[in-house]
């Protein structure tokens, strides 16, 4: 079994939060706890460990919030299931874009690419938006992709420079960025800093690209266009 065949079914088939969200959702006799959630609580988990720890770490945030403010268990039951259905339909919603901007790509590597944007945006705190338009822009989501330069993966991130940061990071060897998941961690990693050097997303982009941050801007935007008028990402 290769490797992108065990993420692609990864991402399908962890269990644990979409248990999760069904228990929520019922209550001790099976009936809805969450009346107008039944429809957000059959959409299915598509993530995977690490990415169930970062969302319940940010669900259980909302929780917190959703007892302090109402005092009642239900509200932060609400509030925990609606964050859940929302990130299952978010990842399904981005791995179909993906598809529809580059049909090469196929679903499997879709749905690991559409995860690891969620896992590593929320790891790195880096807009979800931003780090998808850079990979349309830099290689129309292909993880195979390698530059003349050097640049390699899905987020065309450059070995030579930063080796020394992405070893320190669990990704090893230059080959591992052409790992869907490990480039788009690459890529992601290096925006995250580079957005609070700069605290600029323009200058941030520039260093990214190492050139003319206004001519890459410019093409960053059309990408960031598509993404939000796609509306894939829903609403927590």
């Amino acid at each position: 079994m290769n490797r992108m065949f065990q993420k692609g079914m990864a991402a399908l088939l962890v269990l644990s939060a979409a248990g999760f969200l069904l228990t929520v959702g019922k209550g001790p006799h099976g009936s809805s706890l969450l009346p107008g959630r039944t429809r957000l609580a059959q959409v299915r988990w598509t993530g995977d460990a690490e990415t169930e720890t970062l969302v319940s770490g940010f669900v259980s945030c909302l929780a917190s919030s959703a007892v302090s403010a109402a005092g009642k268990a239900l509200a932060a039951r609400d509030a925990a299931t609606a964050a859940f259905a929302a990130v299952s339909e978010n990842t399904d919603s981005l791995s179909r874009f993906i598809q529809s901007q580059n049909g090469d790509v196929n679903r499997e590597s879709a749905l690991v690419q559409a995860n690891a944007f969620w896992k590593y945006s929320l790891k790195y705190n880096v807009p979800l938006d931003l780090i998808v338009a850079v990979a349309n822009t830099e290689s129309h989501f292909r993880p195979e992709a390698r530059s003349p330069a050097g640049a390699a993966g899905v987020m065309q991130v450059m070995w030579r420079v930063h080796a020394g940061l992405l070893q320190a990071n669990g990704i090893m060897k230059e080959e591992d960025l052409l790992d869907p998941e490990m480039g788009i961690a690459a890529g992601s990693l290096l925006l995250s800093r580079y957005l609070k050097a700069y605290g600029d997303t323009k200058a941030a982009l520039g260093r990214y690209y190492g050139g003319s941050a206004t001519v890459y801007w410019n093409r960053i935007s059309r990408n960031l266009a598509k993404v939000k008028n796609a509306r894939v990402v829903a609403a927590f």
